[in-house]
């Protein structure tokens, strides 16, 4: 990996090893992770009456799960493995070199996956890159995500957006949409450091939006008409969000951020009315970030944007 940054340098601490050898390979981020399993590319294979015969239009991506070679992808010819290590380890020398000291520290991570490794999720909040609300006990603090699929069922993203810190709700907004490549043969790891200092910026404007949303009162039937406007919710989840919305009510007041907090409630949480259904196909990271979408393209309806304004 090149031109990371010694965690010594920045943050204090041995510059050699216990043997006097210079540290050159450490960074703030951890090197390694679940995710970084091995992944290769195989032939495919079909079965004629006799014999069988190559497939020149897909290959499969296998996974080594240990000892143990797994299937987690058909894709076409042209699909190019793109391995998570080496996104992330670009995505977090991007970070070192747009943020500060200070915006680094205490960074906190976590990682998540779907369809047996098919669908890979790392998540990293910055919480020292804050704001608070006006008259709120809510803060919200930057976040970025890179999503890697190996099941050529989605491209490589990687985006950013605002974490509540009160409950720990995830915030995705519209405008911090920021990367989105496909798996084709020409594909590159993209260099974003510019776009993550113009995504902190944008992160500092939508949080006076969020004060905003603090102070704005709402009543229950305003809250109700402006839940079934979700995409594909069904009655049975509007009133699972008009529940957890008067839950929010005793912290936030009966305000739009009530409403907002109530619905990001539901996109980050797997327990309770919100658990997902387990259907043995290991959906559960896939579908919770696919909430989060949900509650973004929400933000962006009618019904939402005249309650908040």
């Amino acid at each position: 990996m090149e031109n990371v940054v010694n965690i010594a340098e920045r943050f204090g601490g041995d510059t050699v090893d216990d043997n006097h050898n210079p540290i050159a390979s450490h960074s703030i981020f951890d090197q390694d992770s679940p995710l970084y399993f091995p992944i290769y590319e195989a032939d495919l294979e079909f079965k004629g009456r006799k014999d069988n015969y190559p497939c020149n239009s897909h290959k499969a991506i296998i996974r080594m799960d240990g000892d143990t070679p797994q299937q987690v992808g058909i894709v076409g010819k042209n699909y190019k493995v793109v391995k998570m290590q080496d996104l992330c380890h670009t995505a977090e020398e991007q970070f070192m070199s747009a943020m500060t000291d200070d915006e680094l520290k205490d960074c906190k991570v976590s990682e998540s996956m779907a369809y047996h490794g098919g669908m890979l999720f790392k998540q990293y909040v910055f919480p020292n890159i804050h704001a608070d609300l006006p008259d709120s006990p809510s803060g919200v603090s930057f976040r970025s995500i890179i999503i890697n699929a190996y099941d050529g069922s989605s491209s490589f993203r990687f985006y950013n957006g605002a974490i509540d810190f009160f409950c720990f709700n995830g915030l995705v907004m519209g405008t911090f949409d920021m990367v989105v490549q496909r798996h084709t043969s020409g594909f590159s790891i993209p260099k974003f450091g510019d776009r993550v200092r113009a995504a902190i910026d944008i992160f500092f404007k939508q949080s006076e939006t969020f004060g905003q949303w603090v102070g704005k009162d709402i009543s229950d039937e305003e809250a109700q008409t402006v839940y079934e406007a979700i995409p594909s919710v069904s009655e049975r989840r509007v009133q699972q969000l008009m529940r957890q919305f008067r839950i929010d009510c005793q912290t936030h007041g009966r305000t739009v951020w009530a409403l907002y907090s109530a619905a990001t409630y539901y996109a980050s949480h797997n327990d309770g009315e919100f658990k997902v259904r387990d259907t043995k196909n290991d959906h559960t990271a896939a579908t919770m970030i696919n909430r989060e979408r949900d509650i973004l393209n929400w933000t962006n309806t009618d019904e939402f944007k005249r309650i908040a304004a």
